[in-house]
């Protein structure tokens, strides 16, 4: 395993298999605006590369820790847990405190033989949803009836949609000011910049989806990624003022499938699908409207230079930045 710079890392996943849009350069644009150095870039082998991720280099108090989102490998398949142990076991060589990761590869034993032959745990506590739904787009897709109820109430409207893949100056802050917007009313604590949204829009594997009314005026919005053969939601906003009941979240949804499904691809992953006793049954609910296969990712995996620490990352993510265990 060695260590590489971004342009080398970039070049050698272009012609992976399997690159999660966490891993893509889109999404390196996007948060390395602040600082490039927080990143590092890691290939098991430059002449004949398998597996290889981007990290990202996190401080808290005394602590350095590397946090990893997903890997890419040549082969979309894993055949082996050696691959995925031996890469990590030379990650985890490297000077950190604490070492995350959290993969969005869909499970396989292989990947937690490997990844725990390297050293690494279930942290104590999990604060991301590890389970989604994926549409098979290339075949008919089936809702459950308050998706074909809101379908119909959409199809009463003159609702537009269109897919921009490279949005003009003007449209990208609107889209920026629109998601911030939608955010703040939803009580959410995520927004995203102009610049940010800039380096997503950009780049080769983000698109924009619209959702316009009669009069033009936009209701809706959805960045979605892509690639491969496969694409997912990144972000999605709509218009809350407008209190017309017009089913436009159904309708993005089903037009964007269309859409993807023309363009040949096969499958959709509705992301971070997360029943509950509280109020994200709601959005479980209508991801869950969509007949789809549910996948589970390998998920969040850690090790640390002190067993004290495991114990700390939980304590600071629950009770310090307030996340919510899943």
């Amino acid at each position: 395993m060695k260590q590489v710079d971004k342009n080398t890392f970039f070049s050698i996943t272009r012609f992976f298999d399997y690159v999660p849009f966490s891993q893509s350069e889109g999404w390196w644009m996007m948060n390395s605006l602040e600082d490039e150095n927080r990143f590092l870039f890691f290939v098991d082998d430059a002449k004949n590369p398998r597996i290889a991720c981007m990290g990202r280099i996190m401080k808290y108090a005394w602590l350095k820790m590397l946090q990893i989102e997903g890997e890419c490998l040549a082969q979309k398949k894993l055949t082996d847990s050696k691959t995925i142990r031996d890469f990590y076991t030379e990650i985890a060589k490297n000077d950190f405190d604490i070492i995350e990761v959290n993969s969005s590869m869909p499970y396989t034993p292989l990947y937690e033989i490997g990844i725990r032959e390297a050293g690494f745990l279930r942290p104590v506590g999990q604060f991301s949803s590890q389970l989604s739904n994926w549409i098979d787009l290339q075949n008919e897709i089936h809702y459950n009836e308050n998706w074909k109820r809101n379908l119909r109430k959409a199809a009463k409207f003159s609702l537009k949609f269109e897919v921009i893949e490279r949005p003009s100056e003007e449209q990208i802050i609107f889209v920026a000011d629109f998601y911030n917007k939608f955010s703040t009313q939803k009580g959410f604590e995520h927004n995203i910049t102009y610049e940010q949204t800039k380096a997503l829009l950009l780049s080769d594997n983000f698109s924009l989806a619209l959702v316009k009314n009669g009069k033009l005026e936009i209701l809706a919005i959805m960045i979605f990624h892509h690639r491969n053969l496969h694409a997912g939601l990144l972000y999605a906003a709509r218009d809350i003022d407008n209190t017309e009941d017009n089913g436009i979240t159904f309708f993005i949804y089903d037009c964007l499938f269309k859409y993807l499904k023309h363009k040949k691809f096969q499958t959709f992953d509705m992301e971070k699908l997360c029943p509950s006793t509280h109020s994200k049954q709601s959005v479980f609910l209508f991801k869950n409207g969509v007949k789809g296969e549910k996948i589970l990712y390998c998920g969040e995996w850690s090790i640390y230079k002190k067993q004290i620490y495991r114990y700390l990352m939980c304590f600071v993510k629950k009770y310090l930045f307030k996340k919510v265990e899943v």
